[in-house]
């Protein structure tokens, strides 16, 4: 019975096919910037109030959700599509959103990009808190599906 198993199995391994080669996928390391990329260049957009800039960086569908802290400790959830989110109409002042140290987790076809960031309205701290971008290749890019950051006026660093 043994030596029944053992030939079955030599001639199925002799008449195996090679597996296809799956798309060749960007290096890990690159995968991680081209997708920080995009979320600095919907930073940048909103920093610069270009809509069609942070538009660019979407998915057609996706939300935004914003957690406002105060410092008693109330919370208020605010949810917005993606014209609310891209930005508002031109002004003088001059915003700056950064997320100087984001972090990166990607799986397949999905990543998020994490971390504290700052915004500053004339040079000026408006506020802080904690962003998640979840993104998903899409046509070969990284696009950003989803949203969420956190808001507090109170005990942010520079």
């Amino acid at each position: 019975m043994m030596l029944v198993l053992l030939l079955a199995v030599a001639t199925e391994a002799a008449t195996a096919q090679p597996m296809q080669k799956a798309a060749t996928l960007p290096s890990p390391d690159a995968d991680k910037a081209a997708a920080i990329a995009s979320v600095h260049a919907a930073l940048a957009g909103i920093s610069a109030r270009d809509k069609r800039a942070v538009l660019a960086q979407m998915r057609p569908v996706g939300t935004a959700t914003a957690v406002m802290e105060k410092a008693d400790g109330t919370v208020t959830i605010r949810n917005a599509d993606w014209n609310a989110y891209a930005g508002s109409d031109p002004g003088p002042e001059r915003y700056e959103e950064r997320m100087p140290d984001p972090k990166v987790e990607i799986e397949g076809a999905m990543a998020t990009v994490s971390g504290r960031y700052t915004f500053s309205i004339d040079g000026k701290l408006g506020h802080c808190g904690f962003q998640r971008f979840d993104l998903v290749r899409d046509e070969g890019r990284w696009k950003i599906q989803n949203v969420t950051w956190s808001v507090r006026t109170w005990g942010c660093e520079s």
